[in-house]
């Protein structure tokens, strides 16, 4: 005999629970932000001071990286008015050979006479990054610029050096230095370094540190290791250092050509040098011809008031070992 099945009574239907409906959520993971080899180490200026020197010596430490290009001058176009429209993205390339190193060093020694404005840009793009400011007598530094710019063709090759002073000091006066077309006279006003460090130790307070070319030049182990203490890196894994090329007459140049051992020997005489002088050991260092007395006593004149002033905010920094430049201003 076959039970019989009676249906679940309405009262039963009531207690059953019902079944709940299962929701799916489809969740977008959110994106990684990227993370681009921005520089965190600046060599920011000055030019014409022997930069090259003090990146490759900093370059010899394991945990500094040194970029694909000499000069990335990322942020240059600010130094003439203009907008930068290049990306951030920009400097991947730059350190493609990246591989994990401490520091990433951008060598671009124009930036020290930027404005307020470049350095107001470096600050918000490189936050982290560390500053040095390499500086050198302005006076000399302004013969070194001369001479590489009529080596290079960069001047009428007749053009005297107080000629080119004067050409300077007009677009000084008239605020046209800043114009890029006239570029290669923008050296003059660069080197009264008064009016343009404040920007950067004010931006950058104790990641600022200024180093000076005489003293890099004669004693550089000494300064390349105080730099890297205040890296917070260890001077004693330094990579062996290349023997600098030299000239006939025995004076050492990075990178100097035949033709710079040559007008290194005749330009004296062209000029007519008067009394003899203290070898200036940064000129020695790249190859520059000497300068006449009368010619550097000139310009320092020019920068003797700059001078008294830079030195003044050096010590009121805590800097208390001075060029000779700067105790003579």
């Amino acid at each position: 005999m076959t039970a019989s099945t009676h249906p679940p009574s309405t009262r039963a239907l009531r207690r059953r629970p019902a079944r709940a409906d299962l929701l799916v959520h489809h969740v977008r993971p959110q994106p990684v932000p990227a993370v681009h080899r921005l520089p965190n180490l600046l060599l920011a200026g000055v030019s014409h001071a022997d930069a090259s020197g003090l990146t490759a010596g900093l370059g010899r430490h394991p945990q500094v990286c040194l970029p694909s290009t000499r000069r990335i001058d990322h942020f240059t176009p600010l130094r003439y008015g203009r907008r930068v429209d290049a990306p951030l993205e920009d400097y991947d390339l730059h350190f493609a050979r990246w591989a994990g190193e401490r520091y990433r060093l951008e060598t671009s020694p124009v930036y020290f006479d930027g404005g307020a404005t470049l350095v107001a840009e470096v600050a918000a793009c490189l936050p982290d990054v560390r500053v040095v400011l390499l500086l050198r007598d302005p006076a000399q530094r302004l013969w070194t610029s001369f001479t590489d710019k009529m080596r290079r063709g960069r001047l009428p090759a007749a053009m005297p050096y107080d000629t080119f002073v004067d050409r300077c000091l007009a677009l000084r006066a008239s605020g046209s230095d800043r114009f890029e077309g006239n570029r290669y006279f923008r050296t003059l006003s660069s080197g009264f370094y008064v009016e343009h460090l404040p920007a950067w130790l004010q931006a950058f307070g104790s990641r600022a540190r200024v180093v000076f070319a005489e003293h890099l030049a004669e004693e550089a182990a000494h300064e390349v290791t105080d730099l890297l203490r205040w890296l917070g890196l260890d001077p004693e894994i330094l990579e062996p250092s290349v023997e600098p090329e030299r000239c006939g007459d025995g004076e050492t140049a990075v990178a100097r050509s035949t033709f710079a051992c040559a007008i290194g020997r005749l330009w004296p005489l062209a000029q007519r040098a008067g009394a003899p002088q203290r070898p200036d050991p940064v000129d020695e260092r790249l190859g520059t011809p000497r300068q006449g007395e009368r010619q550097r006593n000139r310009v320092r004149a020019l920068y003797a008031s700059s001078n008294r002033q830079l030195a003044a905010l050096l010590r009121a920094q805590g800097y208390t070992r001075l060029p000779d430049w700067l105790l003579d201003a």
